[in-house]
């Protein structure tokens, strides 16, 4: 039973963009997203195993910026975000300490 009085509609602009991205881009990797019922038009992608060349084509498909190192404790990873289609994209890139480092080193380099 669903007592929020929230409609899938409300999550329209991120499954769209999705959608857009599936019909021009059937190529990109699968990865794994998540778009929340709390904050409708944020769309979470995160790529998972040190896979920087998928993360790469996902961040060139949405046209997003170069991305920051992160890190939390023991874990590092590369994140993202940027306006697409007027959907929140959040673009994380998940890997070992060592592949994170290589990514934005080559990709920091890139950019300057």
């Amino acid at each position: 039973m669903n007592t929020s009085s929230q409609t899938l509609r409300v999550q329209g602009a991120p499954i769209r963009l999705l959608m857009q991205l599936l019909t021009d881009r059937p190529d990109l990797p699968a990865v794994t997203y998540h778009i929340d019922s709390i904050i409708p038009s944020l769309l979470d992608i995160a790529v998972h195993r040190g896979q920087f060349a998928e993360f790469e084509a996902w961040r060139q498909a949405l046209g997003l910026a170069v991305p920051e190192e992160r890190s939390y404790g023991g874990d590092t990873w590369v994140a993202v975000s940027g306006l697409v289609q007027d959907v929140q994209v959040t673009l994380t890139g998940h890997g070992k300490t060592a592949e994170v480092a290589a990514y934005v080193a080559e990709h920091v380099a890139v950019a300057a």
